[in-house]
């Protein structure tokens, strides 16, 4: 299992994340750590360890592992399935997990929908802000947004309700299927990479964070 390799992905992003809300004048009374599931499951927040909590691909079942190869077929960065996954789930979304953390810790009582718009919108601002040196952010946002052609409707046909209310009432069901919460996600990403003027990270911060939260 390669967790040296998933700490030299993860930590550094963790490092930039934190030193970047520091620049935007909040001082949090902790900075998370990276911490390494032993069992499958989504990465994810979690707030009474103060982690993110990152899955090793060597824990993905065989099904997942092929789903990885077909979405890097069809990727813009020419990675493998493997390195796709580490690229997007060590690497790109550890932002938004850190979106999570925000919301936590500023104490903001978020629909599902809001929760995960607004961490999308965070991790979009600072991969923006702060790029790594080996590809450009604008490459790695659409590595991720990809799709394959004739993807499923996410709002089913029947159903004449907006999305964002949709995704609310069926929150637990669609984090159930792993292919329809990905297109939501990928949804949202796109979304927020649309947005006109681009929103700036401090901004981003600010609104999540009021001067009153600690």
């Amino acid at each position: 299992m390669d967790k040296d390799g998933i700490l030299l992905r993860a930590e550094p992003v963790v490092d930039r994340f934190y030193e970047a809300v520091l620049a935007c004048g909040r001082k949090p009374r902790f900075k998370p750590s990276i911490a390494i599931a032993t069992s499958p499951g989504p990465i994810r927040y979690d707030h009474a360890n103060r982690s993110v909590v990152l899955v090793p691909y060597e824990l993905l079942d065989p099904a997942a592992k092929t789903g990885m190869d077909r979405y890097a077929t069809i990727g813009t960065l020419g990675l493998s399935g493997r390195a796709q996954y580490e690229e997007i789930f060590q690497g790109l979304l550890v932002a938004h997990e850190l979106g999570h953390w925000l919301q936590t810790i500023a104490h903001r009582p978020l629909s599902p929908w809001h929760a995960e718009y607004g961490a999308n919108r965070i991790m979009v601002a600072f991969w923006r802000e702060h790029p790594t040196p080996t590809a450009s952010t604008e490459a790695r946002l659409a590595n991720f947004v990809v799709q394959p052609p004739h993807f499923p409707r996410l709002v089913p046909e029947e159903l004449d309700i907006p999305l964002e209310t949709y995704f609310d009432q069926s929150y637990e069901e669609i984090g159930m299927n792993p292919m329809r919460y990905a297109g939501f996600q990928k949804m949202m990403v796109r979304r927020a990479m649309a947005e006109e003027p681009r929103p700036r990270f401090c901004e981003l911060i600010g609104s999540t964070w009021s001067d009153a939260a600690s």
